[in-house]
Formats: structure tokens, sequence, C-alpha cells
């Protein structure tokens, strides 16, 4: 009697070559980037807000009068605080998805798209803020709008791809 000849089973083991991933890996991978990048300001700026101070402004020179003004703070907390949860969560929810972490990827997903999507329109109040009310400029409010905004594009991405049934791999 022959024996059955065993079948590979595919493989549902992440993609381990650079090659293997596709484009919508690396760009949740530049998502974690940014997200770190954003992490790090408000590490920064949480730390020298909550010492009372502004940081050092270099480029622009309002730095001090934005982050001082009644729009620096929520509930008496400094701005650059939430900011710091919500860069922790974009950071988490494109590290979870990279690894596919419990097979939730879209979950990650949703998460990403919506942080990014509140952040953007919460940074562009801000911005309005700086411009029209303030009339005074935050490098660190800069960048970080323009991290939020490139996060927001690329969960768009995201989602996008996910939707139309383009998996990830």
């Amino acid at each position: 009697m022959a024996r059955p000849v065993a079948r590979p089973v595919p493989s549902s083991a992440p993609p381990r070559s650079p090659r293997e991933r596709g484009a919508l890996w690396w760009l949740v991978a530049a998502a974690v980037v940014l997200s770190v990048a954003g992490v790090g300001i408000a590490v920064y700026l949480a730390l020298e807000n909550l010492q009372g101070n502004a940081g050092v402004c270099t480029v622009v020179h309002g730095c001090a009068t934005v982050q001082k003004s009644r729009y620096g703070k929520i509930l008496g907390i400094p701005i650059s605080v939430p900011g710091l949860a919500l860069y922790l969560a974009l950071a988490g929810s494109a590290a979870g998805w990279l690894f596919d972490f419990r097979a939730q990827r879209r979950l990650f997903t949703v998460i990403g798209f919506n942080g990014a999507l509140f952040g953007v329109l919460f940074s562009g109040y801000l911005t309005y803020l700086e411009a029209f009310v303030l009339d005074a400029w935050c490098i660190y409010c800069i960048a970080s709008a323009l991290i939020l905004s490139a996060l927001f594009l690329i969960w768009v991405g995201v989602l996008r791809s996910m939707s139309t049934g383009r998996s990830a791999p």
C-alpha cells in the first residue's frame, strides 16, 4: 500500500524578506516611524509644559505665546499630554497592524484611521488659532500638524486598500 503524499500547507506566517512585503506594509511601517517622531515631540513638550516651560523655540518665535495661551491647555492639562496619548495609540495601532497582532488588522486600521482623523482635525483647529487668533506660531505644533496630516493620508490609503479587498501580506 502506497503512503499518501504529504502536500505542503500554505504558510500563514508573515513574509520575512523586504521583497515579500507589499507597498501597504511599507506604508504602515512609515506610519510607525511618523508616530514615533510624534511621540518624541509630544514627550519633549509634555515634560517642558508640565514644568511650566515652553521648550526651545527655533525657526519661529511664538512657542511660548501659543503654549501659554488659554488654548494651550485642556481642563488644566497641557495639550501635549493628550497629544502624547494620541501618538502612542497611533504607534500601537500601526505596530499591531504590521505584526497582525491577534489577527486584528482591521481593528488596528479603524483605530489608526479614526485616531489620525481626530488628530488632523484638532490640529487644524489649533493651526487656525495660531494663525487667526494668537498670531503666533509654534514650530512643534507645525511639525505635529504635518506628521498628523501624513498619518491621516497613510491610514486613508490603508483603509481604502483593505476595503477594496486588496489584502496585506
